[in-house]
Order: C-alpha cells, then structure tokens, then sequence
C-alpha cells in the first residue's frame, strides 16, 4: 500500500468514527434549528412589543404635559394626582406602567417610571422622548420660537451612504446586511477552527496515552497519521457546514415563505404609495437624494443581494487554511504532552491570535479599512476570522492584492507549520513519562 492509500485510509478512519457520533448528528441538526428558533424568537418579540402600552402620566406640572403625543408604542394618559393615586391605579389591567414627573423637573430632568412587569429598553427611550419633546415646546414661549418653526428646526439629518463606482459613473446605496453575514461567517469559522482543532489535539493525545499509535506507527509513518487525522477532521467540518447550509437554506425559505410574504406585500404597496408623493414633493432634487423611496426592502430582499457563492467560497478557503494551521499546531501539542493538564500551558499561546482576531472582527466591522484591519487580514495566523468580515463589505478593486496576498501567505504559512508540527510530531508521539521544555521542543525540530 502507498503513502496515498494509507493517508486516504486513515482520512476515511476519522471521517467515519466523527460522523457516526451521536453527538455529531446532533449538533448538525441542532444547529441551524437553534440559529432559526433566535430569529424567530426575536421577530416574535418584537411583534410582541409593537402591542401598546398604556402609560400613566402623574404630572406635578399640570397642564404642562398635558398633550404628550402616543407613539407606535406607547399611549399616554395624563393626570394631575398623587403618586399614591396613580399607583393605586396600577394594580388594575387599565395602564402598564406609570411615569411621574417631578416639580422640579425643569431644574433636574429626572422622572420616575413604576411598572408591572418590565417594559423595553425602546419603550423606555420612547417614554423619555416623548416627555422631554414636551418639555422642550413648552419653553419656546421664552425665545419666542413657535411650536411649527421648532419642529422644522428639530428635524433629524440623516446620511445615505452611497458607493461611487468611477468604471460605470454610478452610486449604489450601500447594505450594512452583507457586513452582518460577514461577522457571521467569522464567527463561524472561528468556532469551527477552535473546535475541529481542539478535536485534532484531544484525538492525538488519547491515541498516545493509550498506546494504540505504538501499533498505527508500525504500519504508517508519523508524518502519514497525523495528515490522515487533520484532513479527516476537517471533511467532518466541510460536511457539518454543509448540512448547516443546507438546513438554513430551508428554514430561511419557510420563514420567508410563512412570515413575511403577506405583510410585506402590504407594506411595499403603502410604500409604494408613498413614494410617489414623496418623489412629487422632492421633484427638484437630485436622483440620488429620492433613491431611498423608490424601493421598500424587508429582510429577505437585502439577503438576496448578498454574494453568497463568493462568501461560501471565501468561507471554505479560510476555514480550511485557518483550520489546518491551527490543526497542525495542535497535533503537535498533542503529541509532545501526556496529559490534559500539561497541554494548558501550550493551547493558550497557540490560540491567542485566533481569539484575538475574533474579538478585532467586531472592531473592523465598524472601520474595515483601517490600518489594524488590513494587517490582521493579511496575517496569516489572524485572516481566516477577519479577512471574511472586509470581503463581506466589499473590497476595492486597488486592494485586491491584499486579498490574494493573505491567500498566499496562509498557504505559505500552513505548509512550513505542517513541516515543523511534523518534526515535534515524529519524536513526540513515542515519547512518554516526561514533559518537555520548549528547548527539547526546539531540538525536536531541529533533528
């Protein structure tokens, strides 16, 4: 039997045994179910939340607050009583909560809000803003300023992000929603890359405490096993992802299918309605400033203008080279240690710059451009889990080289680190009763 048909055997080993798991079938099942029960559960939340809440309003003012404008979320019923009245009243199904405003609340800009059961952190800001609209109109009367001329003043400024193309002289609005799948994806992968390599160095670890690989080595060579176990693992990996994938898939279509079909059909024809008074009103303006009333988008249409082929495919790429690079580096702690305990001082160090890049993911989605994220995608020990996040935003086409550069180098990287994981490997595996310093590890590789 050649090297090939050894290594393809012990793949085969690995790939079978992890699959027949009970907790593999699990976890691949288990998975996308619980990442959909989440999105289910918080569009039911909201929903819930879009129920109104009756408010109570004790004002020590009065009438000052006397008109508080109800929103989408919360109606208001102004009263000038006692703060015991009010909370007397709080014991019945007529309000949810009650608001007391102080005397002095134009000195402290303090409240008090007396609840049931907890409202929203949303609910909340809507209250306050609410009140503290209120409070503002009313001392207009001392500059002089009219209600109608505040509310013009008031308006918000708000900024359409758009990306000029200078190849077809165009600007499209920009979607923060690929950026999301991005963060998602780095995450993933660096979930997948810890554990898939822890697996790789526990699988390695229990072989040698139990002798079995005495027996493995005298028909493979070392450098044949633990390519067997690192490729193996990762097509358990590539296999789980694709279950996931597919599970997704179809609990993304359903929820589209169930959920949002009829309600947003509704929603696009009001704003559709919309959009003509708005782009009859705003006729004078550029093209650019009415874009955003041509369409109304709801979730599912903004996923479907994500590159999924490029972000499954960049996926793959940096799962598997983050993955046997870390894999490698693993296998070999597994084999130049006897026990869980000693391998604690090695997987620290080994793994610092995966949860490193892992926490420098949520920093590059807010600058993905900025010095810190461009060499953590290049680098090769910390681009598997950030790279993902600057080619979900998109990349420009005179940075491109940063893209095939990080490929490159964590190919490069992962081939040296397989070289070297294969050195400590080969004396490690056969070494019991003894725990080695990093200047044997050292000499290891140096044989």
């Amino acid at each position: 039997m050649n090297q090939v048909n050894k290594i393809l055997l012990i793949i085969r080993r690995e790939f079978v045994s992890r699959v027949r798991k009970r907790s593999f079938i699990i976890m691949s099942i288990l998975g996308p179910l619980l990442i959909g029960a989440v999105g289910v559960v918080s569009i039911y939340l909201s929903q819930e939340e879009s129920e109104d809440q009756r408010v109570l309003v004790i004002d020590d003012n009065y009438p000052q607050f006397k008109d508080l404008e109800d929103n989408r979320l919360v109606s208001f019923d102004v009263q000038p009583i006692s703060i015991d009245e009010g909370l007397s009243k709080l014991q019945g199904d007529q309000y949810t909560a009650v608001v007391h405003i102080y005397k002095n609340y134009y000195k402290t800009h303090r409240g008090a809000l007396h609840f049931k059961k907890q409202p929203s952190i949303n609910v909340q800001r809507q209250i306050e803003r609410a009140i503290q609209l209120k409070g503002e109109i009313y001392l207009l009367g001392e500059f002089d300023i009219s209600e109608t001329d505040y509310r013009r003043i008031k308006t918000p400024f708000e900024l359409h992000a758009f990306k000029y193309d200078p190849a077809s002289s165009k600007s499209e609005q920009t979607n923060y929603l690929p950026a999301i799948v991005g963060i998602v994806f780095s995450v993933m992968i660096y979930m997948f890359i810890f554990m898939y390599s822890i697996q790789v160095m526990r699988g390695v670890l229990e072989e040698k405490t139990s002798r079995i690989v005495e027996v493995m080595i005298s028909t493979v060579k070392p450098f044949q096993l633990m390519m067997g176990k690192i490729v193996g693992v990762a097509a358990v990996g590539l296999f789980q992802f694709l279950i996931w994938t597919i599970l997704s898939l179809v609990i993304f279509s359903t929820a589209q299918y169930v959920m949002y079909d009829q309600y947003e059909s509704s929603q696009i024809m009001d704003g559709a309605s919309m959009a003509k008074e708005l782009q009859g009103e705003f006729a004078d303006q550029s093209p650019i400033n009415t874009a955003r009333f041509s369409e109304e988008d709801n979730i599912f249409q903004m996923l479907e203008r994500v590159n999924f082929p490029l972000m499954i495919g960049m996926f793959i790429f940096y799962f598997l080279g983050g993955y046997l690079l870390y894999s490698a580096l693993m296998a070999a702690v597994g084999s130049a240690v006897d026990n869980d305990a000693d391998t604690q001082q090695f997987i620290l160090p080994v793994t610092f710059p995966l949860l490193l890049s892992y926490i420098a993911s949520f920093i590059i989605f807010s600058n993905p451009n900025s010095p810190i994220a461009v060499w953590m995608s290049i680098i090769p020990f910390t681009s598997p889990v950030t790279m993902i996040v600057r080619i979900a935003f998109g990349i420009e086409s005179g940075d491109l080289w940063q893209v095939w550069l990080s490929m490159f180098l964590l190919i490069i990287t992962f081939v040296g680190v397989v070289w070297i994981a294969a050195k400590i490997y080969r004396t490690g595996i056969l070494m019991y009763g003894k725990k080695p310093t990093l200047r044997e590890i050292m000499k290891w590789i140096k044989y």
